[in-house]
């Protein structure tokens, strides 16, 4: 599958198509749609089944150099506002605070990140490292 091909599949998924389209509205920068709502929908499609089938939510990555909980908690109450007719769950994380949440949530640090794209790199490496777990243990 190619890149036009990619972008052309998530996008029958019509909550990724409006999230896609909205996204410079929100204000946020650095902004992406990330995860398992894009990697999901290709599963979906290519396995014959709906675009939307199975996703619990729709992750959205952006990075702000202001990492406060009130500077966050603005962009994820303008999420709210702004997708709120999808009738799905948008979760927002401004990737400059991982570093200060994510040892008491899952146990492990994390260096701090200057950049969304940074955040998309290390959730990918994580999802990895979880394949390789799950095939090699």
């Amino acid at each position: 599958m190619n890149s036009a091909e990619f972008l052309a599949t998530i996008r029958l998924n019509r909550a990724n198509a409006a999230i896609l389209k909205r996204l410079p509205e929100l204000g946020a920068p650095q902004a992406h749609l990330v995860a398992g709502a894009l990697f999901q929908t290709v599963w979906n499609v290519r396995g014959g089944q709906a675009p939307e089938a199975g996703i619990r939510d729709y992750d959205l990555f952006y990075w702000d150099a202001d990492p406060s909980y009130e500077a966050e908690d603005a962009v994820i109450r303008r999420a709210a506002d702004l997708f709120a007719d999808l009738g799905v769950r948008v979760e927002v994380r401004n990737q400059a605070r991982v570093h200060l949440w994510f040892p008491q949530k899952h146990g492990l640090t994390r260096p701090p990140l200057g950049s969304a794209r940074e955040g998309i790199d290390q959730f990918l490496d994580a999802a990895k490292a979880a394949d390789y777990r799950a095939r090699w243990g």
